[in-house]
């Protein structure tokens, strides 16, 4: 019998589950002024990823999941900014730490991008 495939095994979930961690472990460091404004946007936009991803995988109809996915990708735009900020501003502590979250969200997006236009491609074959 074959099981559904769960959201939370799907790459690109995984990968926004690692970026939520990240953020949880740089933001501390983040200066007191920054720590709870920006801070704690960032850790609520990285969850609202999770669960904009989760209502992408999980709707059936595609019209709904492309919807979620540009949401996705409107805040995910919002926190690149915030994390490149933070970066620019030495708030994210090591050099290398920043280069390794930036590329991890270049993952992401290239996923969310793929899989959005995967549906829009489908839903366009459909419509002919």
């Amino acid at each position: 019998m074959n099981k559904p495939k769960l959201v939370a095994r799907t790459q690109i979930y995984l990968d926004c589950r690692k970026l939520l961690d990240v953020i949880l472990d740089v933001t501390p460091s983040f200066p007191r002024a920054y720590k709870f404004s920006i801070g704690s946007k960032m850790h609520d936009i990285a969850v609202n990823l999770l669960i904009e991803i989760s209502a992408a995988y999980i709707n059936r109809d595609r019209a709904v999941r492309i919807q979620h996915l540009v949401n996705f990708q409107t805040s995910f735009e919002v926190l690149k900014t915030l994390t490149r900020i933070a970066g620019e501003r030495k708030w994210i502590l090591g050099v290398s730490r920043h280069a390794d979250i930036i590329e991890l969200m270049d993952g992401i997006g290239k996923q969310a991008t793929a899989w959005k236009n995967s549906l829009i491609r489908a839903n366009s074959i459909d419509n002919e």
